[in-house]
């Protein structure tokens, strides 16, 4: 039987020249297809085109956000979706190592990849520091991955790849999240639904991180406070959601305040109500049992990210 085909997605914005490389990149990857998602940029609209027919773009007219990636996958022709960034790509082997996995595990719905930091020069800044991918998606175990990878509660957007049928079946990316937790509410409606996520550390994807990041961090912020709320609000029971809110928006206010950023987590709050008719009629409350495989131990991380936080603020000479 011959290994499942792949699609490569690609969400770009405003970064044609990162857009070429990771084009360049996947040139040599064993790719049926590259979909470029797209916000009407017409820099990152002629980059794509520039690489030819096996380039195709989807452009919505304007920034729409995680959405862009669900218009790509309806139009994709792979059995699996290659998901990534502008600024990511992933390393030779790795798609023949995930595509195995894939062909191994029919209920294998999203196997995440190892991404680490690197700059222009392809000098690595991130690989299992406190606080990255590497780190979150092992949900604190140690020591080398079992063959199927270790379970996790999450993926990096930008190095994940996705079984197509699992993809379309729970309804792709969740449209008004705009971005930030999409990823924690898409995997958890997965394995809702009956999809494994999982996490393969020996399947690498590089990511050409801008220093700054491209959102204001106060907007990152803040949109994640509201789409915080909003992901407790529609997927937990009314009970166990009203024990995480609470826990979560004071996680998020320390996270805030360490950052410089109160104003943030009152503006997310402030999003959550004003625009709630935008999740109107969507709550649809997972089973016990599905919430405590989706959360593995997704608050401990957080808790352990504070207290390292809070360690590297006491600690001299840093900030």
């Amino acid at each position: 039987m011959p290994p499942p085909t792949v699609t490569a997605i690609v969400l770009a914005h405003r970064r044609p020249d990162e857009l070429a490389v990771v084009l360049e990149k996947l040139a040599e990857l064993p790719v049926l297809e590259t979909i470029v998602a797209t916000s009407g940029d017409p820099e990152v609209i002629a980059a794509a085109r520039a690489h030819g027919r096996d380039v195709r773009v989807v452009d919505p007219g304007g920034d729409i956000g995680i959405a862009a990636r669900n218009l790509a996958a309806e139009q994709a022709r792979g059995e699996l979706l290659l998901h990534l960034d502008d600024d990511s790509y992933p390393l030779p082997g790795t798609i023949e190592r995930m595509r195995e996995r894939f062909a191994l595990d029919p209920r294998l719905g999203a196997l995440a990849g190892f991404v680490r930091d690197v700059t222009p020069a392809g000098e690595v800044t991130q690989t299992t520091e406190v606080g990255g991918f590497d780190w979150f998606l092992r949900v604190g175990a140690r020591g080398l991955a079992p063959e199927e990878g270790f379970p996790t509660f999450f993926f990096p957007e930008g190095g994940v790849l996705i079984r197509r049928t699992a993809y379309l079946e729970v309804g792709g990316f969740f449209a008004p999240y705009f971005f930030t937790v999409s990823e924690v509410d898409l995997s958890t409606r997965l394995i809702g639904a009956g999809w494994d996520v999982r996490y393969l550390p020996d399947a690498p994807f590089d990511h050409r991180k801008a220093p700054a990041g491209r959102h204001g961090m106060d907007r990152v912020l803040r949109l994640r406070v509201r789409n915080q709320l909003w992901y407790f609000w529609m997927r937990f029971p009314a009970g166990l959601a009203a024990r995480r809110i609470p826990a979560y928006l004071a996680f998020d206010l320390v996270e805030c305040a360490y950052r410089g950023a109160v104003r943030a987590w009152a503006g997310g709050i402030a999003d959550a109500w004003r625009d709630r008719d935008r999740i109107r009629g969507q709550r649809a409350p997972l089973p016990r049992s599905a919430i405590r495989r989706a959360e593995l131990g997704r608050g401990r991380m957080h808790l352990r990210l504070l207290a390292a936080q809070t360690a590297r603020r006491l600690r001299p000479g840093t900030r």
